[in-house]
């Protein structure tokens, strides 16, 4: 599958999730796999239709590696689609 990415970054979660998935060959199946979802529900999650509730937040950020954190998907964007996320430590 490949993921369409709306015009507009409709939040950090979704951004660093796509960031994510489009970093490494092979990265959606899996995080598919890891996250026991769908690759329809990560589009969904992309164009930020669906923001995970607790225990999908979880699972997502076990399966990117800690790349996605729970309150990212309430953050605004801190960049485009194609801007490397900033790594930062947690608190």
């Amino acid at each position: 599958m490949k993921l369409n990415l709306p015009a507009r970054v409709p939040n950090e979660g979704a951004r660093r999730l796509a960031f994510y998935l489009n970093d490494k060959p092979g990265a959606l199946g899996r995080f598919v796999r890891k996250a026991a979802t769908s690759e329809m529900m990560v589009q969904r999650l992309i164009n930020g239709d669906v923001i995970p509730d607790a225990d999908m937040a979880k699972a997502i950020y076990l399966a990117t590696d800690c790349a996605v954190w729970s309150r990212h998907w309430t953050f605004r964007p801190e960049g485009g689609w194609f801007d490397r996320p900033v790594l930062r430590a947690a608190a």
